[in-house]
């Protein structure tokens, strides 16, 4: 059997011509499909940077300096964020992305800048920036929440802290303070004054009249008439907290040393107290002993489990409670470590603090 031998030709240089197109034409079809499914892709997600546009003039808005929009940018870039206007909208996501990076900053070591500034810079921020907040205002005692904590004075009696345990349209009801042994209080017809402490907005204050005291299913009340001539008093800088906490506070006398003054704590005209209310600008001191208005003082206490807090401050108001024979000093801080500064924050806000 007879084999034919193939006989193979060298391509003209027309074909190769020809080659040469189609293999251009396959890999420039094969580049448009290319840029066409990623040009699809980027459609369907959301273009990079959308709200930031957004987040800024909130910032702008909020008064923020360009170094606090700096540091609120970095808590949301760090918190992963999608939508970065969250971080001003939302209070959880707002305190979430703060006590993450305050956890951070506490379990690293920090070079340069000290670590307490940087974490009393984020508890500030979040202070400005929910002070700045539009927050619905209180106009009747109608809006104040169950639970809310109240100041009710009555002439000739005092001023105590009251628990509301029933808002319902006949009247607000509050709870019975607790008096020392044989003391009472006729609530029955009195005119009071309240104060109530709206968190992120300010105090608000009204007059009234006490209608009844009751009794119902074990809980006592007294019934205070519903008004809307309720006065907004002036915005705190710092919000405050009710805190039952023992303080031992001294008189500082300010002295002159040749042509210069020195504070000297004066040991032996010091008292023991209860903090009723504590923020990160002073506290409120129940005692029997007060120390005048306008003077010094220096206050020690435990703010929890070993951890003890010394801060210095000035008597700016004191209140009598004839009930109780005791006074309420007001004190602002004039000096006061970061440190403590950071965990009287983490207390108001109720972080969780290492």
């Amino acid at each position: 059997m007879e084999i034919e031998a193939f006989r193979i030709s060298t391509p003209t240089g027309g074909q190769i011509a020809l080659l040469i197109i189609v293999v251009v034409v396959v890999l420039l079809v094969f580049f448009i499909a290319a840029r066409r499914a990623g040009a699809g892709k980027k459609k369907s997600k959301k273009p990079q940077g959308v709200g930031w546009h957004t987040f800024y003039q909130i910032a702008k808005a909020r008064n923020l300096t360009k170094h606090e929009t700096d540091i609120m940018k970095r808590l949301v870039q760090a918190y992963g964020l999608s939508k970065p206007t969250l971080i001003f909208t939302s209070t959880n996501i707002l305190d979430s992305c703060i006590q993450r990076a305050t956890r951070r900053l506490s379990l690293q070591e920090i070079k340069g800048e000290s670590k307490e500034n940087l974490i009393n810079t984020y508890y500030r921020l979040r202070n400005k920036v929910i002070r700045n907040r539009g927050v619905k205002g209180i106009a009747s005692t109608k809006d104040i929440p169950i639970g809310a904590k109240l100041r009710v004075g009555v002439e000739g009696y005092g001023i105590f802290t009251v628990e509301v345990n029933r808002n319902v349209e006949e009247y607000l009801g509050v709870s019975v303070p607790l008096l020392p042994p044989g003391k009472m209080v006729p609530w029955s017809k009195k005119k009071v004054n309240g104060s109530y402490w709206k968190d992120g907005d300010a105090s608000y204050s009204f007059s009234t009249k006490v209608t009844n005291v009751i009794v119902e299913d074990e809980v006592h009340s007294i019934c205070m008439k519903h008004t809307d001539r309720i006065v907004r008093v002036q915005k705190r800088r710092h919000p405050r907290k009710s805190i039952r906490l023992p303080v031992l506070f001294s008189r500082v006398r300010i002295v002159k040393d040749g042509e210069k003054k020195k504070a000297v704590v004066d040991n032996k005209d010091s008292h023991w107290g209860t903090i009723e209310d504590i923020s990160v600008g002073g506290c409120s001191v129940e005692t029997a002993i007060p120390i005048d208005k306008n003077n010094y003082v220096k206050t020690q206490f435990d703010l929890r489990e070993e951890y003890k807090v010394v801060a210095f401050g000035k008597v700016k108001r004191i209140e009598r409670n004839p009930a109780r024979k005791t006074w309420i000093m007001h004190i602002q801080f004039t000096k006061i470590d970061k440190r403590h500064k950071n965990e009287i924050f983490a207390i108001l806000y109720n972080y969780q603090t290492i």
